[in-house]
């Protein structure tokens, strides 16, 4: 097996090394590893050439560690055991538990029904980490391999090789403070009396958000820009203005505080949030289905009953899948 590149050492090279380091001796090394002691010999040189130390002090008898070679033993039979502990589960088709699973997703939902998606998650999984943050950092997340799935408003339908699992579709609604419900009923009375309390410029459901006002040929001036639905929805309660967001958003933040009402939008111009979970093709099985159908059956469970209970007329806009 040839050198990794830039590495300087196999594992072929590594497991010389530890047999030579045990036994003091290169010959007994040679003969537990059913080699030569001239190519033992030489797969030593080799390595500390290559790593440009030296590992070990061949001046005394049985030959002994140098201190960059006992830190080196240590790592070499570290990464050894690690070899053969994956060499075991790959020989016995053992694939029920990833090792370690990497997922990000938007803060709504994470903060929002984080706690079961955890235990799903925890089900299938030995090691796994979750991160929120902005959509479009997951997506290059994803493209970049430094996460395994993603669960986002950005579907990523321009990139093949993505498997797509939709998880909600969500209709947007209009947020205005209590004390104007009385007076304003639709979206075109309330941005002319009101201000509107925007999602930044570079969040996705902010950016969505204006591709919808200028599609109602809607001009808004540009007063409060926020990063987070926490600080858009206290705004709004706090009768700073008025904002577009999503049930799930509004779950985030409280659907009982009295200070806020929810409208729908005009119906003329559907305007609805898809949360998608989107993963590589193949790399983790069934596993993405699998989650994808126990997210749904939280959304259904966890999610819907509040919503309809706080929001009737939305019962027929919310759909899971």
């Amino acid at each position: 097996m040839a050198a990794l590149k830039g590495l300087g050492f196999d594992l072929r090279s590594l497991e010389v090394f530890v047999a030579t380091a045990q036994s003091g001796n290169m010959t007994m090394a040679a003969n537990q590893l059913g080699l030569t002691q001239s190519s033992v010999s030489q797969t030593l040189s080799s390595l500390e050439h290559n790593l440009k130390v030296t590992l070990l002090d061949r001046s005394v008898r049985p030959v002994e560690l140098t201190v960059a070679g006992r830190y080196f033993y240590d790592q070499s039979c570290h990464l050894l055991a690690e070899a053969e502990k994956t060499h075991g589960v790959m020989t016995k088709s053992s694939f029920q538990k990833l090792h370690l699973l990497r997922i990000a997703m938007v803060d709504s939902l994470a903060t929002s029904l984080g706690q079961p998606l955890v235990e799903v998650i925890k089900r299938h999984t030995e090691n796994w980490t979750i991160n929120t943050g902005r959509s479009h950092m997951h997506a290059q997340a994803l493209l970049s391999r430094n996460v395994d799935i993603i669960i986002s408003d950005d579907a990523l339908e321009n990139n093949d090789h993505l498997s797509r699992y939709r998880l909600l579709r969500e209709p947007f609604v209009l947020v205005i403070p209590s004390k104007f419900a009385s007076q304003f009923q639709a979206l075109q009375q309330v941005a002319e009396k009101l201000d509107f309390v925007r999602y930044s410029n570079d969040s996705l459901i902010g950016v969505t958000i204006e591709r919808y006002l200028r599609r109602l040929d809607m001009n808004v001036p540009i007063r409060m820009q926020l990063d987070n639905t926490f600080a858009v929805l206290s705004s709004v309660a706090a009768g700073l203005g008025w904002t577009i967001t999503t049930p799930l958003c509004m779950f985030q933040y409280g659907l009982n505080n009295d200070k806020l009402t929810c409208l729908p939008l005009p119906r003329e111009e559907p305007f609805y949030r898809n949360l998608t979970l989107v993963c590589r093709h193949n790399e983790l099985g069934n596993l993405p289905h699998i989650l994808a159908e126990d997210s749904r059956q939280i959304i259904n469970e966890r999610f819907f009953p509040q919503i309809r209970d706080a929001l009737p007329w939305l019962d027929k806009e919310l759909y899971a899948g």
